[in-house]
């Protein structure tokens, strides 16, 4: 069962936007009416505005006796903590203010206390406090001085009223753990920090394992023995760090529960024994890797496990628990997390969402097995009756299975296939992967006319073996046909006409749609690219300065057998060394400043194109840019797409608005090519006074 408006939850929206207020941190409720009007929607299309922003409600919680609940409400510009009665939410007292917001909160296990983190004035520090959920008494713990991180590291259940919490207030590079009383913010040094970067704590706050960076990208894990004395236990490879992390003990303190990628492609879901060594794989899923545990909150005994595949999937370790897992797929579907639970897990907070949708909170009772909405993350209006993403498999020329997410345009069916302007989204770098979860970008261009094909070409990740081996160079070079091959699948299964599919690509993404349009067999009658790849060998020698890690990840990718640079190859997937025009529009975008290499060379680039008659146009944007959803939606330069695409493809267009506040556009090539642009960014200029495009 499905309820919508139990009257537990039904009025949490409604306390949430009346902004209460009472003195005294994959979720929160809406703005201020006052503060915060949504626009009026006149047309058919979502407005940006309520798309690309913070959620208006987030993180919803309860407490372990399940007596109260908590979320994040977006109020007086930032996200701010709401706490009520879990039977009458017309108890719901706000308990932090203004626009620094709460970054996350939970509960003590006693259930007497909330504790969450915000930024400080500088905007880089974190402090931590702790809300007397009863006295309604909030104290920060640590120090208050600006310029000192106060982070939470781990509570338990042993220790009711005490935290261990990390404060850098002797060496800002090096934080020290001290436990510290929820009442009274009396702090004691546990242990004086030697160079680690991460613990592993038990049940009693102590200390038992730290974990150090090497200067290669690999770590060093540490057992920290009793008598101050330490061990190495095991080195983890760079390339095998990022999968092996660790997740928590058990109760008595010689069972480490963790992620594990050493000597394997993908991660499994390990117990190490610190005693004997022992190592005991508990699951573990071919050609995918273990992502997340759910763990019982009291005797620490993993219920449930989950992976992703073409769709995510979770698989319980406990029979009991199947049932739970089964409900919360089949009423909210695939891709959910359990955030919370009270103390017997007997309810669960779950967060749930769709490419199409954007998330919700419900709460799933195991014993009636009824499962309540909590509140929507977003705007009525962003919300779909149903979700239309279904997930397709695109046979490529070489007989290859790509994996892609459909979203048909806002007022087609998903079961039958009909025409519309077609858009493809493909991973945006090496090793990443479209994945079956929410992207504000799909009802972005559902609602202005679009279909939308996020699609897993050649480099894609963590996907199976079958994507595994082709994650190398050589292959990597079809992803380029794999671009065209998708769209004439579009084609012949009735989703799109020839001559109206465009893409939108991103970093590597971008660089394969380049190629793709400069082939003669481009399927594209135009198409955006947004920080695209233009020098790949240029591209791994700028990381090896600014992200090592990345740098050793990309450099495998494009390696020979012996393990030397592909300089060859590397130049083949640079579109700064391509020679052939591009016939059809094409539309640059560059936000990325830190990278003046990067800039000067698509400024060179597209200015090359402009002399061969490519019909491009090129904006460089500079600015204070809001990022969502990772690194690749960036709300600026989507409302400049957004223009171009209303040109090439006759769909809707927002007019630009207050996204563009801030925001220095330079239309270094082709200002005249999309209709209207300098003219629209220029009246902008004038009312914001900002700087006019260039």
């Amino acid at each position: 069962m499905f309820n919508r408006s139990h009257p537990v939850f039904a009025s949490l929206l409604a306390l949430a936007c009346l902004g209460l207020s009472f003195c005294s941190a994959p979720e929160q409720p809406v703005p201020s009416v006052v503060e915060q009007p949504e626009p009026e929607i006149e047309h058919t299309y979502i407005p940006r505005d309520l798309l690309f922003r913070e959620p208006v409600q987030y993180q919803g919680r309860i407490s372990p006796n399940g007596v109260k609940v908590s979320w994040l409400s977006f109020v007086e510009g930032g996200l701010n903590l709401y706490v009520a009665d879990a039977n009458d939410p017309k108890t719901a007292r706000q308990y932090t203010f203004g626009e620094r917001g709460v970054n996350i909160h939970d509960w003590s296990p006693n259930s007497a206390f909330v504790l969450f983190t915000r930024r400080t004035g500088d905007d880089k520090n974190l402090k931590t406090y702790s809300l007397n959920v009863w006295s309604g008494e909030v104290i920060t713990l640590g120090p208050e001085q600006d310029g000192i991180d106060v982070r939470l590291q781990k509570i338990s259940r042993n220790w009711p009223n005490t935290a261990l919490v990390a404060i850098n207030d002797r060496d800002p590079k090096y934080p020290d753990l001290y436990r510290i009383n929820l009442r009274t913010a009396e702090r004691k040094l546990v242990l004086q920090n030697s160079g680690f970067q991460k613990w592993v704590a038990d049940d009693d706050l102590v200390p038992r394992i730290g974990i150090r960076k090497n200067n290669d990208q690999s770590n060093d894990w540490v057992l920290l023995l009793r008598n101050g004395e330490t061990r190495l236990l095991f080195t983890v490879p760079a390339k095998e760090a990022k999968g092996t992390r660790p997740l928590q003990f058990d109760p008595s303190g010689t069972v480490l529960y963790m992620l594990d990628q050493r000597g394997r492609k993908h991660s499994v879901f390990t117990a190490l024994d610190l005693i004997d060594g022992d190592v005991e794989v508990i699951a573990s899923v071919p050609g995918f890797s273990v992502e997340k545990v759910l763990f019982h909150p009291i005797t620490s005994r993993p219920l449930a496990w989950a992976f992703t595949a073409i769709l995510p999937q979770w698989v319980a370790l406990e029979p009991d628990f199947e049932p739970a897992l089964e409900q919360a797929a089949n009423d909210l579907g695939p891709n959910f997390q359990i955030l919370a639970s009270t103390s017997d897990v007997q309810r669960l907070v779950i967060h749930s969402n769709q490419p199409d949708r954007p998330g919700r909170y419900s709460l799933l009772n195991r014993k009636t097995g009824i499962i309540e909405t909590m509140f929507e993350t977003a705007s009525e209006k962003t919300i779909p009756t149903d979700s239309q993403t279904r997930p397709v498999r695109i046979i490529a020329r070489d007989g290859f299975a790509l994996v892609g997410y459909l979203s048909p345009a806002l007022g087609l069916d998903a079961d039958e296939a009909t025409t519309a302007p077609l858009i493809i989204l493909p991973q945006p770098w090496p090793g990443s992967r479209m994945v079956y979860a929410y992207d504000p970008q799909i009802p972005w261009l559902n609602s202005r006319g679009y279909t939308v094909l996020e699609l897993n070409t050649r480099g894609a990740g963590r996907l199976g073996h079958k994507y595994d081996k082709q994650m190398t160079g050589r292959f990597m070079e079809r992803a380029i046909t794999d671009l065209t091959d998708a769209a004439i699948w579009a084609v012949s299964t009735g989703w799109a006409e020839a001559r109206q599919i465009s893409a939108l690509g991103t970093g590597f993404g971008g660089t394969n749609v380049l190629q793709a349009m400069a082939r003669d067999d481009n399927p594209f009658s135009c198409a955006v690219t947004l920080d695209a790849i233009l020098d790949v060998a240029g591209t791994v020698e700028w990381l090896r300065q600014e992200s090592p890690a990345e740098a050793i990840k990309l450099a495998r990718i494009f390696s020979d057998k012996n393990g030397k640079l592909d300089k060859a190859l590397m130049k083949r997937l640079s579109p700064s060394y391509q020679t052939a025009s591009i016939p059809a529009p094409l539309l640059m975008l560059h936000t990325d400043q830190s990278n003046q290499q990067a800039l000067r060379a698509t400024e060179q680039y597209a200015k090359r194109l402009d002399a061969d008659h490519t019909p491009i146009t090129l904006a460089n944007l500079e600015g204070d840019f809001p990022v969502w959803y990772e690194s690749k939606v960036v709300p600026p330069a989507l409302a400049i797409s957004e223009q171009f695409f209303a040109s090439c493809l006759d769909g809707q267009a927002e007019p630009l608005g207050k996204e563009m506040t801030g925001i220095t556009v330079n239309l270094a090539v082709g200002s005249e090519r999309i209709a209207g642009l300098s003219d629209a960014l220029n009246a902008l200029a004038e009312q914001t006074q900002a700087p006019a495009p260039d």
